[in-house]
């Protein structure tokens, strides 16, 4: 959550959309769509009444089986119930949950599968104690970031009072903390997709005996993915946003393929362009329905694959592999013994299983070495694990990193640019990549919110952000690592190439290298009281000054000078507002995102600029109306200094020093 207050409690009134993390979203959709929801979680904050104008009435409990059943009971009479749970407190209700499916109760359970921290047991967090639930006649949806779980808590919700089976929407989370700037689902958008309670009501969808229990659970269960499938179909014919059992990035086939689920799917369908545009004939797939397990169509996506990497965070030492990779091999089984409704195959492909530990977060080279691991035919690893002993690791696959690239500039002379060595890496096009880092977690977190908000609003872009601490190596404090494009940005893990790094203190440069991702004709953005070019490439250190030689980046300055040293609620939201100017002004020069939108750039001055954070600021802060409008006017007036008043330093100034880009290749960190 948010160090500044729980993003889900603000931002409840209007319709402008806010960035909300995980918890935000589940409060968003049931506050919209149920009568009662059962929370045995802290963070839900509902309105009075939902979109039909019905009451909403949130119950609060520690005891996860006791609100099992009265769920149950609610359901029973008719109401439309949620419940949000942690996914292990799940565990202890299985037979509660069992019931429940026995009784055709056709409601939603939102299970918060959070990744192990502090020493936790991994089969106590993550997927693995919600997929320990599987064997429950339960339809169970994996989502992956805070606008999918919206669609995904509509789609099982109509999916479960069609066919009359129970869902979980499981929700995992990240060790970043993922927020995205969404809005409640409208009025309309309810009342065509769910309806009212009394009008969907779930026995009058059955037919009676089915109602009452009397066909067997395998006839029952095939009503299952048709309902689900209908769903998916008409959620994308209302809203325009599509959703399938299986998500595959291209539609094409490819040699190799990349197989996940939930958030780890999603991160590895977000790098698939950037691997392809390295030259590997890469597909991504991931999982979002794992019950009903699409075989059939995952068989159908990777028939021609040659190789597979199966990756997943659920790891059973004893049996014959990991879940999703033992679905995978059985369903290929089934394709090659011609089993029904199964496409038909020749050959099984290669399967690799890889594991992700428990407290590692992947990266953008991990994937790389899986790549190069499959490309290894044979002599690759068939089993590996990240982050787990050496005997099972994979090598780095340094050689397509970004640090191999440097190594290579820096060995050129010193007349040499970027242009004329290896290719840097790059953000994907039509996408801006932005890393803010702050020396404190509630500046971070603030920013993260109020730069997705805005820029969303201001550009027109779909936005996504994480905030994570920063290891010594990269500096230390605190980033927010925000993507916004035209699509969904998908992924949580820590981007590949940043279009702009914003420093909230130089000093982060003193301590490591706080410009390792960035890409190549980037931009640098550090505080500095200096107003001329020359005095502020003057305070630049050597090591910068290099690296913006050889990677052809901008550096620019913005003036500290408007920020509040105030440590309190409305500091930290001032400081958050000059991350806003510094992240609008590289996005206004960005040419891509002008391309993508059909002219030169986007459209901003500082009168845009103070009218979208004051408005923003108004929305998404809980204060009195009074304090609220002081803020959102100091906030505005901040974000407008700092975009009115950046300095660049010309291109050919950091061109004509030889001596110091010689010099900054040695010290660099």
């Amino acid at each position: 959550m948010s160090g500044v207050g729980d993003s889900a409690a603000r931002g409840a009134r209007g319709g402008r959309a806010w960035a909300r993390d995980l918890s935000g979203a589940i409060a968003l959709v049931e506050g919209a769509i149920a009568q009662r929801v059962f929370s045995a979680v802290d963070g839900i904050e509902l309105p009075d009444r939902n979109a039909f104008g019905e009451p909403v009435l949130l119950e609060r409990g520690a005891d996860v089986v006791d609100l099992v059943r009265r769920c149950a009971l609610a359901a029973e009479q008719g109401e439309r119930v949620a419940l949000v749970a942690r996914a292990p407190d799940l565990a202890r209700a299985r037979s509660e949950l069992a019931s429940i499916a026995a009784r055709r109760l056709g409601f939603v359970v939102h299970a918060l599968a959070q990744p192990a921290r502090g020493g936790a047991l991994p089969s106590m967090a993550g997927l693995a104690p919600a997929l320990s639930l599987d064997d429950l006649l339960w339809g169970m949806l994996l989502g992956a970031g805070v606008s999918d779980a919206v669609d995904l808590a509509l789609v099982a919700r109509r999916a479960a009072e069609d066919s009359g089976c129970p869902f979980f929407v499981v929700h995992e989370g990240s060790h970043a903390h993922d927020v995205e700037p969404i809005s409640a689902p409208s009025r309309e958008l309810c009342d065509a997709f769910i309806g009212r309670a009394e009008a969907r009501a779930r026995r009058a969808n059955l037919p009676a005996d089915v109602a009452g229990g009397g066909v067997r659970d395998r006839a029952f269960a095939e009503r299952v993915p048709f309902a689900l499938a209908s769903a998916m179909r008409e959620l994308e014919s209302l809203t325009g946003r599509r959703h399938d059992v299986i998500e595959r990035v291209p539609a094409s086939d490819a040699a190799v393929a990349l197989v996940g689920a939930g958030a780890l799917g999603d991160s590895l369908l977000a790098d698939v362009d950037r691997l392809r545009a390295a030259g590997h004939d890469v597909v991504g797939v991931r999982v979002v329905a794992w019950r009903p397990f699409p075989a059939p169509r995952l068989v159908k996506a990777l028939g021609r694959a040659l190789a597979v990497t199966v990756l997943e965070r659920v790891d059973q030492p004893l049996a014959s592999g990991a879940p999703l990779a033992v679905q995978l091999k059985a369903a290929f089984a089934d394709a090659l013994t011609w089993a029904p409704d199964y496409p038909g195959v020749g050959r099984i492909p290669r399967i690799v299983s890889g594991i992700v530990a428990p407290d590692r977060e992947v990266a953008s080279t991990d994937l790389d070495a899986i790549v190069h691991n499959l490309l290894a035919d044979e002599r690759g690893k068939r089993a590996f694990v990240l982050g787990g002993e050496e005997a099972h690791a994979l090598g780095t696959g340094a050689e397509a990193t970004s640090a191999s690239w440097v190594e290579k500039v820096a060995a050129q002379p010193s007349g040499t640019s970027a242009a004329a060595s290896t290719p840097p890496m790059t953000s994907p096009v039509g996408t801006f990549v932005m890393r803010g880092i702050a020396g404190r977690r509630e500046v971070a977190a603030a920013a993260a919110e109020l730069c997705a908000a805005v820029l969303a609003s201001a550009l027109g872009l779909r936005t996504r952000v994480a905030v994570r601490e920063l290891s010594d190596d990269e500096g230390g404090g605190v980033a927010f690592d925000l993507v916004a494009s035209r699509e969904r940005p998908r992924g949580t893990h820590a981007p590949h190439a940043v279009n702009l790094v914003a420093l909230g203190d130089s000093a982060f440069l003193t301590r490591g290298n706080a410009l390792a991702r960035l890409a190549a004709a980037g931009v640098v953005a550090v505080p500095s009281e200096r107003r001329a070019a020359e005095a502020l490439w003057a305070e630049v250190p050597p090591w910068v000054k290099a690296l913006a030689f050889d990677r052809a980046a901008r550096v620019v300055g913005w003036s500290p000078a408007a920020v509040s040293a105030e440590r309190d609620e409305a500091g930290t939201w001032v400081a958050a507002a000059a991350f806003v100017g510094i992240a609008l002004a590289a996005a206004a020069s960005d040419k891509a995102l002008g391309a993508a939108a059909g002219r030169d750039g986007p459209v901003l001055d500082g009168g845009v600029v103070h009218r979208e954070v004051a408005e923003a600021l108004r929305f998404g802060v809980a204060l009195s109306p009074g304090q609220a409008e002081l803020l959102a006017d100091r906030g505005a007036s901040v974000a407008r200094a700092v975009f009115e008043a950046i300095v660049e330093i010309p291109r050919a100034t950091i061109e004509r020093e030889d001596d110091g880009v010689r010099l900054g290749r040695r010290s660099r960190p």
